[in-house]
């Protein structure tokens, strides 16, 4: 469903007010246009080449872990087809004996001669199964791509998410995916809001370029939102966050002063363009240290 998605100042629905909860939280605004905000905010259900590897899910050869069972499927029922007639011959015998014990000697060596076979042939087809087993696992999984989950577009910013990799993912991990689909769109408002929000004097800014640093933010502004929300939706998005190599949030930010003191770094940062996330952070210092000293 390829949409652009536009917010009203004044809407009442869920997602208008999440929008409007991501500008609080962070203290910029989206863009407006005839009184509305502009967020172009894509659900896609497209698979994107980066979660292909997701969407195959924990097997790196799918159709040979198949046919792998498919085989181990066969030979149970070879194995069963000498099992049950000879099963049902020997409860026969047991109440009536045979007229010919030749016969009864002959039949037992002939199908445990047939079992022996068929039986190393199940053994080896589930040792073979079991080694392809061991050879799956999350670690073919992870870490995966950012990309694979949705894209954050600097020139001309817009954000898409796809729906059936985080499903995919959800499934995986054995998450709730209503839960993960919410911390994936409250992570891709802060990143869209981050880069192409307006500061609240209505100046429009559009920082992109340090990939790392913006991650970092919108990790740390979504998790503090987050936070007041639950427990779930805190240890979903954490899992998530691992998933594709992101930094932890870091808890100082729940701190009242540490969290003004990035944002104060992050507005500078925004604006001045050709100055790094580090400088910026050693000029917020320095001016909290002079004020400190009037």
């Amino acid at each position: 469903m390829k949409q652009e998605t536009r917010f009203k100042a004044k809407g009442g629905s869920a997602l208008s007010s999440l929008r409007l909860e991501v500008e609080q939280a962070m203290g910029l605004k989206f863009p407006e246009r005839n009184g509305e905000s502009i967020v172009r905010f894509e659900e896609s259900m497209e698979i994107p080449r980066a979660a292909e590897m997701l969407m195959r899910g924990l097997y790196r050869d799918p159709e040979r872990v198949r046919q792998g069972f498919k085989l181990l499927h066969q030979e149970t029922g070879s194995l069963l087809d000498i099992l049950m007639p000879r099963r049902s011959r020997l409860r026969e015998w047991a109440d009536s004996l045979p007229d010919r014990p030749r016969d009864a000697e002959a039949f037992l060596k002939q199908t445990t001669d047939q079992l022996l076979i068929r039986e190393q042939r199940l053994v080896e087809a589930e040792r073979d199964l079991v080694d392809q087993l061991k050879e799956c696992g999350l670690e073919d999984v992870f870490p995966i791509p950012l990309s694979a989950f949705g894209t954050c577009t600097y020139r001309d910013p817009n954000v898409k998410i796809f729906l059936k990799p985080i499903g995919r993912f959800a499934e995986i991990l054995q998450m709730n995916p209503e839960s993960l689909r919410l911390v994936v769109r409250v992570h891709f408002l802060f990143s869209l809001l981050l880069i192409a929000g307006a500061d609240l004097d209505g100046q429009v800014y559009s920082r992109g370029g340090e990939d790392e640093v913006i991650h970092w933010l919108t990790s740390e502004y979504t998790f503090r939102y987050l936070k007041s929300q639950s427990t779930e939706l805190i240890q979903c998005y954490q899992e998530w966050v691992k998933a594709w190599g992101g930094k932890p949030p870091n808890q100082n930010l729940i701190n009242e002063q540490t969290c003004e003191k990035t944002r104060a770094t992050m507005v500078f940062w925004r604006r001045q363009l050709n100055i790094s996330w580090e400088e910026c952070w050693q000029i917020i210092n320095q001016v909290e240290r002079y004020q400190a000293l009037i």
